[in-house]
């Protein structure tokens, strides 16, 4: 399936391009574009059941194909980016998990 969506990063909307792969029962995967914010990622969100219940497995790899957005991108996505990512989702999921 292909997506296409607007995001907001940095104070602005990007258009993204999402090919997506629904995998039932078991996640998705996709690759997404934004050439317009100079950007591509790998995203894997994978479900598997364990005796001591369902394990979700994240990743998601990004590539920044600017020279000068890498020297300011890659502080802000590799700590700012990840620990609210994991506040709004992670944290949010693991909240609902335990109700």
């Amino acid at each position: 399936m292909e997506i296409d969506a607007t995001v907001k990063s940095f104070g602005q909307k990007f258009p993204v391009k999402m090919k997506t792969q629904i995998l039932p029962g078991k996640g998705f995967i996709s690759d997404n574009e934004s050439p317009k914010f100079g950007t591509s990622g790998h995203e894997e969100l994978l479900l598997s059941e364990r005796p001591e219940g369902t394990v979700i497995d994240y990743t998601y790899q990004v590539a920044i194909h600017k020279r000068w957005l890498r020297i300011v991108a890659q502080p802000l996505i590799g700590w700012f980016s990840m620990k609210y990512w994991q506040k709004a989702v992670i944290d949010e999921l693991r909240k609902r998990l335990e109700r």
